[in-house]
């Protein structure tokens, strides 16, 4: 009896294996024609879509166009106008920029006041003149093979060290 129970359950799973098998392959050919017919009936919308859109953007594009020129003869007189604000300010900082800017080219002389302690601080050092290190009389400018240290001692102060004539900037 054991024999007649085993035939049946390997009959019972072969057929429900058999029928599992044949659905799965049903549902694969059921799902390929569902994705192709899905496909043929996308080709036509997807073309609607673009002669739709062909149409709004024809319908559109003059209005647009219309549209743009309009807000450009708004824009051009505000324009004109602004420009000419700007360049009446432009002007206007000329004058007053102008009179500084004069003044500022006439302190030409000022760099080598304002230098001239740190020249003289240093020109006497490097031509061997310690005593007039930092002095306000010091010249060191050489004129015909001769330099001329100051007014007071064309060729330097006696003293290496001590000027009785040293005069400071500050």
């Amino acid at each position: 009896m054991d024999d007649w129970s085993k035939q049946i359950l390997n009959a019972f799973s072969d057929a429900v294996q058999e029928f599992a098998q044949q659905l799965s392959q049903d549902t694969e050919h059921w799902l390929e024609d569902l994705t192709y017919q899905i496909s043929q009936a996308s080709d036509p919308l997807v073309q609607a879509a673009d002669e739709w859109a062909e149409q709004v953007q024809d319908a559109l594009e003059p209005e647009i166009e219309r549209l743009i020129d309009d807000l450009n003869q708004v824009i051009q007189p505000l324009e004109i106008t602004i420009t000419h604000q700007v360049d009446e300010v432009a002007e206007q900082l000329d004058t007053l920029i102008e009179p500084i800017v004069a003044r500022l080219l006439d302190l030409d002389p000022w760099p080598d006041r304002v230098s001239a302690p740190i020249n003289s601080v240093m020109e006497p050092m490097l031509q061997d003149h310690p005593a007039c290190v930092g002095c306000r009389n010091f010249y060191g400018q050489a004129h015909g093979g001769n330099t001329l240290v100051c007014a007071m001692h064309p060729f330097g102060p006696d003293e290496d060290r001590h000027c009785p004539d040293w005069e400071g900037f500050y």
